[in-house]
């Protein structure tokens, strides 16, 4: 009789009372129902990889991919760490400290940093005899959940990512056809083979010429030129001589050109891009005697 005339005394209380044990029942269900709360962590979702720019030692881009906010209520992540593995290798590691809001039930879009290793990213792939590797995201947010405080929250993903192969730069041919006592010249052709859609440019190319002892130039041409499509296309380099030195090549290339070698070498240098302070280096290089030239330069000519 006391406890049900204290209940009609204290009708708001009562409610009250009763209110909290269905959400502590409802809570306990939940957790369960949940996988004991994991199914409302946050998790990385549609992750993509952006690359902006690639060099012999590196790859530099972003991994973009979805914050997925699974609980009902406001996530604020402070900041993050992340650290990247290839084949359970760790290549890059990273932090981001500007803080983020996802609304419940919701996602945003969050862009991590990324620097991979492109030396150790084509080993692997050559050991697994692919042209692509896994990369793994792990990733810790650091936020401040409603009534429970600061806490770590792990997240991982994972992302197939393929190799990209780096621009190949050859000697295509070297026509020697304006050789002459006035004004002696070779226009060096370079093959560029670009493999990705990636642009690139070429910004120098420093070369050597010899034929035998009586020929040994060397030089730099500025370029600037920029490849933006995937295929092949021809660089021209202009190798002056010195008039001195003509006569003697001259008469060699005229009646002893099959006896007569020559030898090229050089480097060019492709531009790095914004992304990277380094520039790349590809060498190039050809040999072979005064007819070869003489000969492919006219076939060229015919196509």
């Amino acid at each position: 009789m006391a406890t049900s005339s204290a209940a009609r005394h204290h009708p708001v209380l009562t409610g009250l009372l009763v209110l909290v044990g269905v959400l502590l029942v409802g809570g306990v269900v939940a957790y369960f129902a949940t996988d004991k709360g994991k199914d409302l962590l946050p998790t990385l979702e549609q992750p993509t990889l952006n690359i902006s720019n690639v060099t012999r030692e590196k790859i530099k881009g972003q991994m973009v991919v979805q914050l997925h906010n699974h609980a009902p209520l406001t996530l604020r992540i402070d900041s993050l760490r992340y650290v990247t593995r290839v084949d359970g290798k760790q290549l890059a590691q990273g932090h981001k400290s500007q803080p983020l809001v996802v609304q419940k039930n919701a996602t945003n879009r969050l862009e991590l940093p990324l620097e991979l290793n492109l030396p150790e990213l084509t080993r692997k792939a050559k050991e697994a005899q692919r042209d692509c590797v896994t990369v793994h995201m792990h990733t810790v947010l650091y936020a401040d959940l409603p009534g429970v405080g600061p806490q770590q929250i792990p997240v991982d993903v994972r992302k197939r990512v393929y190799i990209p192969k780096l621009p190949k730069i050859e000697v295509a041919d070297v026509d020697v056809t304006k050789l002459g006592l006035k004004n002696g010249e070779a226009v060096v052709n370079l093959r560029v083979t670009n493999y990705e859609s990636l642009p690139f440019t070429v910004e120098q190319v420093n070369y050597r010429f010899q034929i035998e002892d009586d020929l040994d130039v060397k030089g730099q041409e500025t370029k600037n030129v920029t490849f933006r499509k995937k295929g092949i296309e021809l660089l021209p380099i202009h190798v002056r001589f010195d008039t001195k030195s003509m006569p003697k090549v001259l008469f060699k290339s005229l009646f002893k050109a099959k006896k007569t070698d020559y030898k090229l070498t050089g480097t060019a240098t492709v531009a790095a891009g914004e992304a990277s302070a380094r520039d790349a280096t590809m060498r190039f290089n050809s040999t072979g005697t005064v007819k070869d030239l003489k000969e492919l330069a006219k076939a060229n000519k015919e196509k």
